[in-house]
């Protein structure tokens, strides 16, 4: 039986945690997908998001009493995000920085590409920029400490994004893709996997653990049902389905028990 988790609405509101409001594109903000052990999303942003950086578990555990936070970005259109430092920095330095609003000469900005996977671990300081849609899947946790947010009126956590930040240049992890049933297995972390599904007609697939599924492009009949972008759906372990269409999907499953 085909379980939609909940589809995308065309164009919902972004709440972000800490109030406030942010500036969004056209098309999809953020959408809470699935309960417990992941969380996926679609993240549209119409301006600059915050600078901020996520706590270890341990760190998380200790300091806050519950888990840190992981996550991983799949770049649907082209633009900027913030990814690390340009060189290593001071805490005091940083600390000047953030206080005069002149952050971004030691920020590394890179350029991104559709199709492109980022995997962003707890410590790597990290900003999403205008018009830079991606998916986003993640462990979850609302675990979030702002270094910088463009002038917003919203709380900053700069102690402790201090204690947690990686205040050096992070290389972009590689991602090398490996072959699975019907796709390809983009990234492999130790709290989730990333899938790429591509649809040319018909899919079968049977899933081992489960499996969130989205629809990013084209179309797709599923059991009957007709999916459009972006409807995403759960594969319970074991559970086999046949999708007919054109397009490709893209699919998140927890790692571990």
């Amino acid at each position: 039986m085909l379980t939609l988790v909940r589809l995308f609405r065309p164009k919902p509101v972004l709440r972000p945690w800490g109030g406030g409001a942010l500036g969004f594109g056209p098309g999809v903000g953020e959408v809470w997908l699935s309960e417990e052990p992941l969380l996926v999303k679609i993240l549209d942003p119409g301006e600059w998001l915050s600078v901020q950086v996520h706590p270890p578990h341990a760190y998380a555990l200790e300091k806050e009493g519950r888990p840190g936070k992981y996550e991983a970005w799949y770049v649907l259109t082209p633009g900027e995000v913030v990814y690390g430092f340009s060189r290593r920095v001071g805490l005091e330095e940083l600390r000047d920085a953030v206080a005069s609003g002149n952050l971004d000469p030691i920020l590394n900005r890179i350029p991104v590409a559709p199709g492109q996977v980022l995997y962003l671990p707890a410590g790597v300081v990290h900003a999403l920029g205008p018009g830079v849609r991606v998916y986003e899947v993640q462990t979850p946790s609302d675990l979030t400490y702002r270094l910088y947010d463009y002038g917003r009126p919203r709380e900053l956590h700069l102690d402790k994004a201090l204690e947690v930040a990686i205040l050096e240049p992070i290389p972009l992890p590689p991602v090398r893709p490996e072959p699975v049933e019907g796709g390809e297995c983009l990234l492999k972390t130790p709290y989730f996997h990333l899938y790429r599904y591509p649809l040319r007609g018909v899919l079968h697939l049977k899933p081992q653990a489960p499996l969130l599924l989205t629809l990013l492009e084209g179309e797709a009949q599923v059991e009957g049902t007709s999916l459009a972008p972006p409807a995403t759906f759960l594969l319970e372990p074991g559970e086999g389905i046949q999708v007919e269409g054109e397009g490709f999907f893209l699919g998140a499953s927890p790692t571990g028990p």
